[in-house]
C-alpha cells in the first residue's frame, strides 16, 4: 500500500511540475548517422528523411527540419507548422513503425522505400 501511494504522489508532482505540452525526448535511430534517403528543399527550408526498418513491416520514416541551416525544434507536443514545403507536424511515438519526427501531414508526399529510385 505504502508503494502505490509513493508511486501516486511522484505522478501527481511530476504533472504538476512539468510542462506536460513540451514534446518528449525522441529517440534518433541509427539511420540517422547515414545519407537521407529523401531530401526536399524550397527557399531557406529543408526536410531530411530518412527510413527505418526498409522493407520491413515495421518500415518507418524519421524526418529532421531545418531552416536558415539551423535544425527546427518542436516547442510543444505535436507540434503542426506551415512552411514553403508545405504543412508539417512532429511525430513522437514509441511505436518502432510509422512516421517519427517532421513529417507532412499529407503522408502521400513521402513514398514506402520499396518505391523509391537509386
Amino acid at each position: 500500500m505504502k508503494y502505490l501511494a509513493a508511486v501516486i504522489l511522484v505522478l501527481v508532482f511530476s504533472c504538476a511540475e512539468g510542462n506536460t505540452s513540451a514534446p518528449l525526448p525522441l529517440q534518433v535511430p541509427k539511420e540517422v548517422k547515414q545519407k537521407p534517403d529523401l531530401t526536399y528543399e524550397q527557399e531557406d527550408w529543408e526536410l531530411k528523411i530518412w527510413y527505418t526498418g526498409k522493407g520491413s513491416r515495421s518500415e518507418g520514416t524519421f524526418g529532421k527540419l531545418y531552416h536558415d541551416g539551423k535544425e527546427v525544434l518542436p516547442k510543444v507536443k505535436n507540434e503542426e507548422i506551415q512552411t514553403p514545403l508545405g504543412k508539417l507536424h512532429f511525430i513522437n511515438t514509441d511505436l518502432p513503425w510509422g512516421a517519427h519526427g517532421w513529417a507532412f501531414t499529407n503522408t502521400d508526399r513521402v513514398p514506402p522505400s520499396s518505391r523509391q529510385t537509386k
